[in-house]
């Protein structure tokens, strides 16, 4: 690491930031998509202020205004150049962040109605506010952008990237490839890769346990089976697409189907989302091995969760 080394607060406030974007990138419905995803950037604009002892307006609107005035470039797109290439990181402008505060408030306050594209596209504003607020103050401190990326993304999930991801990814390839030999066989490859329905589709795994974290962080078999659950999440969004077009169109084949009945059925977003909250020692205990030993019995005596759940 070069410079200083991050302020521990500064850094707080950007894993929650990227815990906010992230729940916005798995958002259920538009409401919650624009709830989360501005929160995401509002704790960016945090970060900024607070890296360099700023006041911090309680006021969300003066927050915004605050930063506007003394980081007027903090997200702007950025070019950089490689030894082999170019890489593109888009940023964003005020005038979007001031409609996005808008909706914010109409989200949590208000009557809201946002389709599902335009949501979309909000909560890939907010991700890259994280990510050019990131960037910005890792410059700012002389840190490497990818040092604190990595630091944020740990100290947010317990890993920067995993076994999951990758092979999520894999299965992400392999439906993409699947996509590409449909389109060759009816004539529009190009068209058919775009539409695939796994480039709409994510799948995350997160955890508070350190031990867990390590699993899924390295973990093969873990990780392949998330990648299966993944496969089949994108088989039940093709199939809700295709029930979906049923309705709109009133059953009509799909070679009959009007352009404004297609591009409607794909139009929505859905999350399905699964918990494991853990289990009482009793309960693991009758799972593992059937009943409660002896050894156990006498330590749940003599603990709180013993009291509680004997």
């Amino acid at each position: 690491m070069m410079g200083r080394v991050m302020d521990g607060e500064v850094l707080l406030t950007l894993s929650i930031a990227k815990l906010y974007a992230h729940h916005a990138n798995f958002a259920g419905t538009p409401r919650e998509a624009i709830t989360d995803g501005y929160s995401a950037v509002d704790a960016v604009f945090t970060a900024l202020l607070r890296q360099d002892l700023k006041p911090q307006p309680k006021n969300h609107k003066q927050k915004l205004a605050a930063v506007r005035e003394n980081y007027p470039d903090a997200f702007a797109a950025v070019a950089t150049r490689h030894e082999h290439g170019t890489s593109f990181s888009p940023g964003t402008d005020w005038e979007s962040l001031e409609a996005y505060y808008r909706e914010w408030l109409a989200s949590r306050y208000g009557s809201f109605e946002m389709s599902a594209a335009a949501a979309s596209a909000r909560v890939r504003e907010a991700l890259n506010v994280v990510s050019a607020g990131i960037r910005f103050i890792a410059n700012k401190k002389g840190i490497s952008p990818d040092l604190l990326e990595e630091q944020v993304s740990t100290k947010a999930f317990g890993f920067d990237f995993s076994a999951v991801s990758v092979a999520v990814g894999d299965a992400h390839d392999r439906l993409f490839t699947e996509a590409e030999a449909v389109g060759e066989m009816h004539g529009s490859r190009l068209g058919t890769k775009l539409a695939a329905t796994t480039n709409y589709c994510e799948l995350d795994v997160m955890t508070g346990d350190e031990f867990t974290q390590r699993l899924i962080s390295e973990d093969k078999e873990i990780a392949e089976e998330a990648a299966r659950a993944y496969h089949s999440f994108v088989s039940l969004i093709d199939r809700i697409q295709t029930k979906r077009l049923e309705r709109i169109s009133g059953g009509k084949p799909l070679e009959e189907c009007s352009p404004d009945e297609i591009v409607k059925a794909p139009d929505f977003m859905f999350s399905m989302k699964a918990r494991y909250h853990g289990g009482t020692a009793l309960e693991m205990g009758a799972r593992w091995f059937g009943t409660i030993g002896k050894g156990l019995a006498e330590f749940l005596k003599n603990t709180k969760l013993g009291c509680l759940s004997m």
